[in-house]
């Protein structure tokens, strides 16, 4: 029945209309309440101007296209509808709360598909950035289903298990856990999934490798090439004014230029290998290539009696690093290292041709894999005896890794109705959107806002990209006609929503203002040394910190 109308100006698709809002209740629940309008087919929200549709274009503009808060407006505006930015920004957020309550209310749909499938592989990922809460994700190997994502403070235990328990309570128990090496999720996933086998992820395996046996060689390399004061040399050729005429030197005044833009670039862009800067090796090898055809072009200059001063210069400068015993010292056991670990990746399937893209699952041969990693690691120890000293060290300390986790890392592929299921040994998949989103993130609201960005939005937009999943629209939300009519049923659970929303972001900070923050504390202790009675007392310091403490925690 009608509980009551009134009259409400609406932004719609169309602009701004005046619409008769009538609110309805049911007899039976009468704190049940629906509002609908005349104006456009869209469910509208309490206490909203606008309707479902701009809700969910401006969720898509914001969280789709990346774009800016100011870039949705100019484009709303364009087409007759006039909104704040902060409107905007709570009508996204609105957008991606309701997605989850929706996606909440499809475990019945998962479940089946999970079903009909036989099983599923849980991939289990968190990240974080300087020491901030963790996005957590859980997600369905086979069809890359997000189930579900969560902000926590940190990857230990007694965070993590309870986010795996509610799942395996909805759920059951999955064919295989593939998760990275962190300790917390090693003991939560064992402790509530026992007879689950764990993979290891493949590339935070090889990525731990790189810190142990790359880095402190390559600071070693560095400190020794810094010595040479080399990049300040170099960068002093690039002082020189190029001219592109027909001069001879002036030509090759340029090619120095850009030689020594070759030269520098590793070190300016700071170029890594999987996540470790490895910069110096890099520039090294560069520094080889150039030396060679500088040779060549001083050789051609004396055979025609031309001398380049500049070229000279550049000359002296390589060769001073080239010929310096300590760096090449270094450089040759990284150089080594790295081919070694180029190879063990090559082998899994996660090299650096590949940009870490996924292989099909079905294309890899377990058996064909750990038959050429085995080998690979023979021959390492092999070449790590012949080369003696350091080398042995390494190729033990690579050996040794993956016998200690050869159990995780090669877990044998389940048996579904009598078929292997293949699935991807690595959360580069998980890795990967996380990194997409932090782009994104950065290039629309710059580096020093992303981590907030990210812990404000992270596992929200996590559960959001399931809507651009083909597997997720035909098989969970086949039922969907028109989205807004299906978001509409958690439009009272909005306020709720984002009242649990910001308790959970809320930093740790008292909420006082920072030029208040100095007033406090001197009247706090200007009361505390008052002669005030123990219940005025109390009293007037809650009042000045703004917040309610008990008597018996007054001394």
């Amino acid at each position: 029945m009608v509980r009551y109308t009134n009259k409400r100006s609406i932004t719609t698709l169309r602009g701004t209309k005046t619409t008769i809002i009538k609110v309805l209740t049911c007899k039976n629940h009468p704190d049940e309440r629906i509002s609908i309008q005349d104006a456009t087919k869209a469910p509208v929200m309490p206490k909203c101007h606008t309707d479902m549709d701009v809700i969910i274009l401006i969720g898509i503009l914001r969280w789709r296209l990346k774009m800016k808060r100011y870039e949705i407006q100019s484009f709303l505006r364009a087409r007759g509808i006039s909104l704040s930015t902060g409107s905007i920004s709570n009508r996204s957020l609105d957008c991606l709360l309701l997605f989850k309550q929706l996606h909440n209310s499809k475990k019945n749909e998962i479940k089946a598909l999970i079903n009909r499938k036989g099983g599923m592989i849980l991939h289990i990922y968190g990240t974080h950035r300087s020491g901030g809460r963790v996005v957590f994700v859980l997600q369905e190997g086979l069809e890359d289903i997000v189930i579900n994502a969560d902000l926590i403070p940190s990857e230990a235990e007694k965070h993590v298990s309870p986010i795996l328990s509610k799942f395996k309570e909805v759920y059951g128990s999955p064919l295989v856990i593939v998760r990275d090496m962190a300790r917390g999720l090693r003991l939560s996933a064992s402790n509530t999934f026992s007879k689950t086998p764990q993979q290891i992820c493949q590339v935070h395996f090889i990525r731990n490798l790189e810190k142990d046996l790359v880095t402190e060689n390559h600071k070693r390399l560095k400190s020794f090439i810094v010595k040479h004061k080399l990049t300040s040399r170099l960068k002093a050729f690039r002082k020189s004014e190029m001219e592109y005429d027909g001069d001879l030197k002036n030509l090759e005044r340029c090619w120095v230029h850009v030689a020594v833009d070759y030269l520098l670039y590793p070190i300016e862009k700071h170029i890594k290998w999987i996540s470790r800067p490895i910069p110096y090796i890099v520039q090294y090898y560069r520094i080889k290539e150039v030396f060679n055809l500088v040779s060549r072009l001083i050789s051609w200059n004396t055979s025609n009696n031309v001398v380049h001063k500049s070229l000279t210069e550049l000359d002296e400068c390589l060769r001073s690093v080239l010929e310096d015993s300590q760096i090449f010292y270094y450089y040759s056991i990284l150089d080594k290292t790295l081919e070694w670990l180029d190879e063990l990746r090559d082998n899994l399937r996660i090299s650096r041709e590949t940009n870490l893209k996924d292989f099909p699952s079905e294309d890899i041969e377990v058996e064909g894999v750990l038959k050429s990693i085995r080998e690979l690691l023979s021959r390492i120890s092999e070449e790590g005896r012949e080369l003696e000293g350091q080398y042995i060290k390494i190729a033990s300390s690579i050996n040794d890794a993956f016998e200690s986790h050869w159990d995780e890392l090669f877990v044998p592929n389940p048996i579904v109705n009598g078929k292997q299921v293949m699935f991807r040994r690595h959360n580069n998949g998980l890795e990967s959107s996380h990194r997409r989103t932090r782009k994104a993130i950065r290039e629309r609201t710059g580096r020093s806002e992303t981590n907030r960005e990210m812990e404000q939005f992270g596992d929200l937009l996590a559960i959001l990209s399931n809507l651009w999943n083909k597997t997720y629209q035909k098989e969970i939300l086949h039922d969907v006609e028109y989205l807004g009519n299906s978001l509409s049923p958690f439009i009272n659970d909005l306020p709720e929503l984002r009242k649990e929303y910001h308790e959970a972001r809320k930093g740790s900070e008292m909420p006082i203002a920072d030029e208040k923050r100095m007033d406090v504390l001197e009247d706090f202790v200007q009361v505390l040394e008052s002669s005030k009675s123990p219940g005025e007392l109390v009293c007037a310091l809650q009042s000045i910190l703004g917040a309610e403490v008990p008597v018996e925690a007054v001394y």
